[in-house]
C-alpha cells in the first residue's frame, strides 16, 4: 500500500514592520503673540519659520489689509494651507464689502467669522488634527480710538484685553509673559524688549520656532504703525543679556538667602 506523501510545510510569515509615519506635512509650527502696549496700542508680533516636516523656509506671517476705514491685521498658527486661504478669503469679503457700500467697522467681525467657517468646513480633516488659531487685530483710522485685539476659537473671534499667544511656542511665552508683563506699567521700549526677549527664548528652546521675528507696533488713535523687521529685532535680542546672566546678576545685589546656604 503507498501511503500519501505529507504535505510540506507551509512556512511561517515573516513579520512585517510596521511603516514609520511619515513627518508631519504642511504644518506650520510657530509662535505669534500680541501684546498691548502703553496708550493702547498693540504690538503684534510672529517667527519666521515655515516647516512643513521636511524642510523650512523664511516667511512673513503678518498679514495686513488696509483699508480707508480702518486697517486689520492677522497672524496665525496652523497648517499653512488653511491660512493662505483664510488671509485671502478675508481679504477679498472686506473688499467686496467696501465695493458694496458697505460699513467696514460695523461688518468686520460677521465677515470674518463667516470665512472662518467656510474654511474650517473645507479642511475639517486637517484642522481636527492641526488647529488653526489666529490673532487679529482691528485699527479704526480714527482719532482716540485704540486698536481691538482678538483671538480665535475655532471660528469664534474673542475679544482679548492685553495678551495673546499661539502655535508651538505659546507654552514658553505664556509662562514668560504671565510673569513679566504687565500692562500699564510697562512703557513702549520696554514692551518691544520683552517681546524680543520671548521670542529670543522661544526660539531657543521650541520646536518649529526660529529664523528670526517680525513685529509691527499698531499705535491708538490712527493709521500710524511702525514696522520692526528681522534685523531690528535680532537687534534689541543682542541687547538683552541671557536670561542666566539677567537672574544671576539680580541675586548677587538683591537675593537675601540665609547664611546656612553659603556652607
Amino acid at each position: 500500500m503507498i501511503s500519501a506523501k505529507p504535505l510540506p510545510a507551509v512556512p511561517r510569515a515573516l513579520p512585517v514592520p510596521k511603516p514609520k509615519r511619515p513627518p508631519k506635512r504642511n504644518v506650520a509650527m510657530t509662535l505669534v503673540a500680541a501684546f498691548r502696549g502703553p496708550g493702547g496700542g498693540v504690538l503684534l508680533c510672529a517667527d519666521r519659520e515655515e516647516n512643513d516636516g521636511y524642510s523650512k523656509r523664511e516667511v512673513d506671517k503678518i498679514y495686513r489689509i488696509s483699508m480707508i476705514q480702518c486697517q486689520i491685521f492677522m497672524a496665525a498658527s496652523g497648517p499653512s494651507v488653511a491660512i493662505s486661504k483664510t488671509n485671502m478669503e478675508i481679504h477679498n469679503a472686506i473688499q467686496q464689502k467696501f465695493a458694496d457700500g458697505g460699513d467696514i467697522l460695523l461688518k468686520y467681525r460677521s465677515l470674518i467669522e463667516g470665512v472662518l467657517h467656510t474654511v474650517h468646513a473645507q479642511f475639517e480633516d486637517l484642522l481636527k488634527e492641526y488647529p488653526m488659531n489666529l490673532l487679529i487685530v482691528i485699527a479704526p483710522n480714527f482719532p482716540n480710538t485704540s486698536p481691538v485685539l482678538y483671538r480665535t476659537d475655532g471660528a469664534v473671534m474673542l475679544p482679548e484685553d492685553h495678551y495673546a499667544a499661539y502655535g508651538s511656542g505659546k507654552t514658553i511665552a505664556d509662562y514668560l509673559a504671565d510673569r513679566l508683563y504687565k500692562y500699564g506699567h510697562l512703557d513702549r521700549a520696554c514692551t518691544l524688549g520683552l517681546a524680543a526677549f520671548i521670542f529670543r527664548e522661544a526660539q531657543r528652546t521650541a520646536s518649529g520656532v526660529g529664523l528670526g521675528a517680525d513685529m509691527v507696533f499698531i499705535n491708538e488713535g490712527d493709521s500710524s504703525l511702525q514696522c520692526i523687521g528681522p534685523d531690528a529685532v535680532k537687534e534689541l535680542e543682542s541687547r538683552i543679556p541671557p536670561l542666566a546672566d539677567a537672574i544671576w546678576g539680580h541675586w548677587k545685589k538683591r537675593a537675601k538667602l540665609p547664611g546656612w546656604a553659603a556652607g
